[in-house]
């Protein structure tokens, strides 16, 4: 998530704290549960980001005044996360510079768990058992009625159209090509056999899909190849479409990013020529036309978001395109 440090003529921060933009003047570790209770009240609405290093009242970007921010390890906030709230959800950290002063940012995208709980009293840091915390304009509290009202229904909408996104593909592949995995009980059924994962093993890994990356190292996990799209046989042909569905330009109407940008990124991530991500379909002699599948829609998405890598897979490509000779250097 990008943060632009806007000033005015007197040197204050134009923007204003609201439900997804907290400022703090310091970082301390003993405060961590109190920025984790503002993460949590922004992941259970749209998401959101603290900006350490801004002063409050008025907002004045004055820097952070000693290394505490830089040397703080993730593992730290993790563990608090384990110790406070009900379930884990995705945040980020970064270290960021303006006007020669380095600044802090820790993010967080929508939960697509909600709601996070509140499990464990902390008085100093005005936590409390039971209590759902929402992020509201300038302010994180405990949800309100109509709010509360809304996740809920939002919620229960999201499982009803997952249920019936899984209806539609037993019917279009058919009972008999369908196996289910149990991540409960640590059971892959397959047919009339079944493999078995050790549960103390379950309860502690995460299934990601592979090109879809987390910067929480060390965390383990059992890696999905590619994406499942049915069986191929000589009673049944799957669609190019089916794998791949997006062209190029889908990638620049889903990101709003444009077309280098998109050429950069996929340079960067090394995608054409990986058949887990792409295919190419020949137009004519010299002419093609690429197609990616989700996961590629996915990642753009995800490297986008984050601070400085669009612009670092532009410049690379450029350099490397520059030394090659694929691009000229233009005359002064």
């Amino acid at each position: 998530m990008i943060f632009k440090f806007l000033i005015n003529s007197k040197g204050h921060i134009r923007q204003r704290e609201s439900s997804d933009l907290e400022f703090k003047q310091s970082f301390h570790y003993e405060s961590i549960p109190f920025y984790l209770r503002s993460l949590v009240g922004m992941a259970n609405n749209k998401g959101g980001q603290i900006i350490f290093g801004i002063r409050n009242s008025p907002h004045i970007p004055e820097g952070l005044k000693n290394d505490k921010f830089a040397n703080c390890d993730p593992k730290e906030i993790n563990e608090k996360m384990q110790e406070y709230f009900s379930h884990q959800f995705d945040w980020y950290i970064n270290s960021l510079e303006y006007d020669g002063k380095q600044f802090g940012q820790v993010w967080v995208p929508e939960s697509n768990n909600k709601p996070i709980l509140c499990k464990k009293n902390s008085e100093k840091n005005k936590l409390r058992e039971g209590a759902i915390y929402f992020r509201y304009r300038g302010e994180t509290k405990e949800i309100a009625y109509p709010e509360l009202y809304k996740l809920i229904e939002a919620e229960k909408e999201k499982e009803k159209r997952l249920w019936m996104e899984h209806i539609q593909k037993i019917s279009t592949f058919g009972p008999q090509n369908v196996h289910i995995l149990d991540s409960v009980n640590g059971n892959v059924s397959i047919g009339n056999k079944s493999v078995l994962l050790d549960k103390t093993l379950l309860s502690k890994i995460k299934f990601i899909k592979e090109g879809v990356f987390t910067e929480k190292e060390g965390a383990p996990a059992l890696i999905l190849k590619g994406e499942i799209s049915g069986l191929i046989g000589p009673d049944r042909i799957v669609s190019s479409d089916d794998i791949y569905p997006y062209l190029t330009k889908n990638l620049i109407e889903e990101t709003g990013l444009n077309s280098h940008q998109i050429k950069c990124l996929l340079w960067k991530l090394k995608i054409k020529g990986d058949k887990r991500y792409h295919s190419s379909v020949k137009t004519g002699k010299s002419s093609e036309v690429h197609k990616y599948n989700r996961t590629v829609l996915e990642m753009i998405k995800r490297y986008k978001a984050k601070v400085g890598y669009l612009d670092t897979a532009c410049r690379e490509y450029k350099e490397a395109h520059l030394s090659s000779g694929r691009i000229k250097k233009k005359n002064p």
